[in-house]
């Protein structure tokens, strides 16, 4: 079973730049993907290895309410027995505007590559 959704809001002055979509504010795709890459070490209390795969659908917005979502590959039981612990484990995401109970338009999305439970420290770079 997947862990559960993440409220996330990006606070309007962290992370923005004047000049990153003159007139548009927006979160940068690389402050997104790191909030995602601590989520998911919180959540899964393994190392992120990799970003596999990244795709920003719609600007998100200083202090936008968002929710991150998780889905695990095939059975929830990857995550489980002794043997799959050894291994890595890819996860996928999904940013979605938080405002809407049915749970809003993605924002975001993509895969992470997770180490082998008991890993230590950060290895994505």
């Amino acid at each position: 079973m997947p862990p559960q959704p993440v409220d996330m809001r990006f606070a309007p002055a962290a992370f923005m730049r004047e000049d990153h979509f003159p007139g548009a504010p927006c979160v940068p795709g690389s402050c997104l993907l790191e909030a995602v890459r601590r989520a998911a070490e919180q959540a899964f209390a393994r190392p992120v290895l990799e970003v596999t795969q990244a795709r920003f659908r719609r600007f998100v917005r200083p202090g936008q309410a968002c929710r991150l979502y998780w889905k695990l590959p095939g059975p929830a039981a990857v995550m489980s027995g002794a043997a799959e612990a050894a291994l890595p484990v890819r996860v996928s995401w999904q940013l979605r505007e938080a405002a809407d109970p049915s749970g809003g338009a993605r924002l975001a999305e993509g895969e992470l590559r997770l180490a082998a439970a008991g890993a230590k420290g950060a290895a994505c770079v």
